[in-house]
């Protein structure tokens, strides 16, 4: 059964804001678990003093509790009495490598702690906050497949609550570099890879890159420019759930320039041997007829 606030606190019924915040701070400095951190009972009543406190500090609550007790306020306890912190939001740049296959990273951030002089009651070093900055370096994985935007969660790590209430999470958001070669869509990558008259004509098998090194791709006889072809599970791995995405290959006919007559020669021997009319068809939509 949950002991009355103003007998935790030692104070009348009509104590005033100044006799609730001396008395708070002498009992959380006596019973701080950073003092005590020995006696188990401490930590419970230092629980039980920052409850108290943030109840009857706030002239809300206070006239709740006058009215109704214990009540309106048990739903509300959770394990940590006081008020949650925020959330810190710190942005990263990633290169596009760590993107992929995930990395461990130090970041060096400013979040707010508990003050020591009042153990979150308010002061003037705090400026009635209860609350101080503080420099940390705090550890973070960044696992693969994340993409700019990302944001990645680490529960406990962001800005300390007022009156010992928990920590809120450090959010991390990535903002992941451009690559020359692979563009992103979604867990997809795509790429162009050149490809020379001769292999889009007979075919070939050739090589092509991945994130993961390099794969073999086979172009069938007849490849046109501009043909897309997918490797299955060659793309990015999923932030969230199994799997990884797919790498498509668009192919791209190099031309050759600069031909010498004789070349010249066996290209229009080539035109006769192979007639095409790429472009049959096309005089129907002259003078704009459909």
């Amino acid at each position: 059964m949950r002991r009355d606030y103003y007998a935790v606190l030692g104070v009348s019924i009509g104590a005033g804001p100044r006799e609730i915040r001396q008395a708070y701070r002498r009992l959380a400095r006596q019973y701080s678990p950073d003092v005590n951190f020995w006696e188990r009972e401490a930590q419970g009543l230092f629980e039980e003093i920052a409850e108290a406190y943030r109840i009857l500090s706030d002239p809300s609550a206070r006239s709740l509790y006058d009215r109704f007790g214990h009540r309106p306020f048990r739903q509300q306890a959770e394990g940590s009495p006081g008020r949650r912190g925020d959330d810190l939001y710190v942005a990263m740049e990633l290169s596009f490598a760590n993107s992929v296959h995930g990395v461990g990273v130090t970041l060096n951030v400013e979040r707010l702690r508990a003050c020591s002089e009042c153990e979150g009651a308010g002061c003037a070093a705090c400026h009635d906050r209860g609350l101080q900055s503080e420099s940390v370096e705090l550890p973070v994985v960044i696992p693969g497949g994340v993409d700019t935007g990302a944001q990645i969660r680490v529960p406990g790590e962001g800005h300390a609550g007022r009156f010992g209430g928990r920590r809120g999470a450090l959010i991390v958001i990535t903002r992941v570099q451009e690559h020359p070669f692979f563009t992103r869509k979604g867990d997809n990558l795509h790429c162009e890879v050149p490809v020379t008259l001769g292999e889009a004509v007979l075919g070939a098998r050739i090589r092509v890159p991945t994130v993961d090194g390099e794969t073999a791709l086979v172009l069938p006889p007849g490849t046109q420019s501009g043909q897309v072809f997918r490797l299955r599970s060659k793309g990015m791995r999923r932030l969230h759930g199994e799997g990884t995405g797919d790498l498509y290959v668009t192919v791209r006919v190099t031309i050759p320039q600069g031909l010498d007559a004789r070349t010249q020669a066996m290209f229009r021997d080539l035109e006769r041997l192979l007639p095409q009319a790429p472009r049959a068809g096309y005089g129907r939509f002259q003078g704009g007829a459909a």
